[in-house]
């Protein structure tokens, strides 16, 4: 099974006009839930004929995020960035992606494809090509700041996720979070061939 992917500009468009577009509101909110081990869930078995690269029947990161409801936002999000949704659909390159909650998008203090300074977020500043463009930049960059190129993802191993922020986690009292910033991990989905999906209970920097 694979996304069927579309461009960045269509998904600007549609998430303009769109519910999930209405569901993105100011205030943005961290709770703490349920930790699981990130390294608690089974691995796949492999057949180890295919030297590292799984049959084609066997599920893969793109297939893993499609089927998660609580971070389906975060998800269409990331099917309209071509560049993401290639990655997770190569079976032979490793990727984590870190997905925010739904509850988690509904609260950002800004939505994903306005530009990190307010001062150029003014009314029609995403209007007309130009704006599409910058949209889909910015759109681009929130998604590749929740992605890291390793699976595993190792405690304390520090990595630079695919838009250049250096993170790393740590578990304590049963409770992970990704830092800088704390932030908690409520679940590690089960491994597949070509990563894992974690979902968060914040949103990693994306201002950079």
């Amino acid at each position: 099974m694979k996304f069927a992917v579309s461009s960045s500009r269509l998904l600007v468009f549609s998430l303009l006009g769109s519910s999930i577009a209405s569901a993105l509101l100011p205030a943005i909110g961290f709770g703490r839930n349920n930790q699981q081990d990130p390294f608690s869930s089974p691995e796949l078995n492999m057949d180890k004929s295919h030297k590292g690269e799984p049959p084609a029947d066997v599920p893969i990161v793109s297939d893993s995020l499609s089927v998660q409801r609580d971070v389906s936002i975060f998800a269409d999000i990331l099917r309209g960035v071509s560049s993401a949704i290639e990655r997770l659909e190569n079976k032979g390159i490793n990727t984590t992606v870190l997905a925010p909650l739904n509850s988690v998008m509904a609260r950002l203090p800004r939505k994903p494809w306005e530009d990190p300074d307010p001062s150029n977020n003014v009314e029609g500043a995403f209007a007309g090509l130009d704006g599409e463009n910058r949209a889909a930049a910015n759109l681009e960059r929130f998604v590749k700041a929740h992605m890291i190129p390793v699976s595993p993802f190792k405690e304390n191993e520090k990595v630079d996720t695919l838009g250049g922020t250096t993170i790393w986690w740590s578990t304590e009292n049963g409770v992970t979070k990704i830092f800088p910033g704390g932030i908690e991990v409520k679940e590690v989905k089960n491994s597949v061939p070509n990563g894992q999906v974690w979902t968060l209970t914040g949103v990693i920097n994306y201002s950079y």
